[in-house]
């Protein structure tokens, strides 16, 4: 009885993880449109740009964000955001150094940022933190 308890509660966690598994995949699947198992860093944009993060937290609506912008935008997430990314990620994401996040430089720190192998390419098992900080709750949670 014991064993076939075990049976089943294996068979169940199987099976939970087979469903569970192809979501992940298939968001992959959705930003990754040369389907080369890999998001280059405009598939990346592309994907990204639909959560909305960038122009939510322009205030101003400049194209542009400013520390107090970015800041007010990590609210809450502030603490997880550097401990993901760095405490000074505004600043390196800021290549022009002038002080202000465009979209381009916003969307190119991201991106870097999941890289984690610095290949230039997002495979999926790096996605997988992507799929985790945009969802409920999550860093890009807007």
């Amino acid at each position: 009885m014991k064993l076939r308890n075990i049976s089943r509660i294996s068979a169940y966690a199987f099976g939970l993880a087979l469903v569970a598994a192809p979501v992940s995949a298939a968001e992959f699947g959705m930003w990754d449109a040369d389907r080369d198992a890999g998001l280059n860093n405009s598939e990346f944009r592309t994907g990204f740009e639909k959560a909305g993060v960038f122009n939510e937290w322009d205030a101003d609506s400049n194209a542009a964000l400013t520390e107090s912008e970015f800041e007010t935008g990590l609210g809450d997430n502030a603490t997880a955001f550097n401990t993901r990314f760095g405490e000074d990620a505004f600043n390196e994401w800021d290549v022009n150094n002038d002080t202000r996040l465009t979209d381009s430089e916003f969307y190119d720190g991201v991106y870097a940022s999941y890289d984690e192998n610095n290949n230039n390419i997002i495979e999926e098992p790096e996605f997988g933190d992507v799929g985790d900080d945009m969802g409920d709750g999550g860093l890009w949670d807007v």
